[in-house]
């Protein structure tokens, strides 16, 4: 039985899971960084605004947590595939 995985498309997975971890970060950090610009505002639509522009900020950056945790796995996984493909039968 032969594995039919490559351990450079599981290391461009890991470059590609960094780089959206990356972009979460940015857009949950540009969302909280325009709320200081809302600061005028003080009526109940604001009130509202303001609170679900932070739960968006904080729902983008939920998963940047599970990515993070992911990323040892799959270079452990990547390797094991290198020890793998070493081996000749």
């Amino acid at each position: 039985m032969a594995v039919k995985a490559s351990p450079e498309i599981i290391r461009e997975m890991r470059r590609d899971i960094s780089t959206t971890m990356k972009d979460l970060e940015r857009i949950s950090g540009g969302i909280r960084s325009a709320m200081p610009s809302t600061s005028g505002w003080d009526d109940a639509q604001a009130a509202e605004f303001k609170m679900l522009m932070e739960r968006i900020a904080r729902l983008t950056a939920t998963p940047i947590e599970t990515l993070h945790a992911s990323m040892p796995r799959l270079e452990k996984l990547a390797q094991s595939l290198d020890r793998y493909n070493e081996v000749k039968f």
